[in-house]
């Protein structure tokens, strides 16, 4: 045993237990949830607030509106960072995936690259 960790040698130094007081605890986590109750009233009002000033009459038209319906026809995109050249590229690939009738006697047909390199292979066409 070292001579810092003897007990007998020095007499006058008292050690105590590592205990938390339940008390304690206890307060601080009773202060922590009035804390965030205070902070969730101070965010509603500054909601409500911010809603009165931009809503007066405190009216929302768009609540009767229902669930957004899908139409097959449509492609929206809401949030869109693409440049024209991006939105080009786009639809030329979406054409380059779909048949197509070509020339105004309707003779040729475009085809998609992955279906005319089945019908290359499978020697279908010739």
């Amino acid at each position: 045993m070292s001579h810092s960790a003897d007990p007998k040698r020095h007499g006058f130094v008292k050690q105590e237990e590592d205990v938390l007081p339940p008390r304690l605890i206890l307060y601080a986590v009773l202060g922590s949830i009035a804390f965030a109750f205070v902070l969730s009233g101070i965010s509603y009002g500054i909601q409500r607030s911010r809603e009165a000033a931009l809503r007066p009459s405190g009216v929302y038209p768009e609540m009767k509106l229902g669930p957004i319906e899908e139409r097959s026809n449509v492609h929206e995109e809401l949030f869109s960072n693409l440049g024209q050249g991006q939105v080009l590229e786009r639809k030329q690939r979406q054409s380059l995936q779909q048949f197509e009738w070509l020339g105004e006697d309707h003779r040729k047909v475009r085809v998609p690259v992955d279906v005319a390199m089945d019908l290359v292979v499978s020697g279908v066409g010739r």
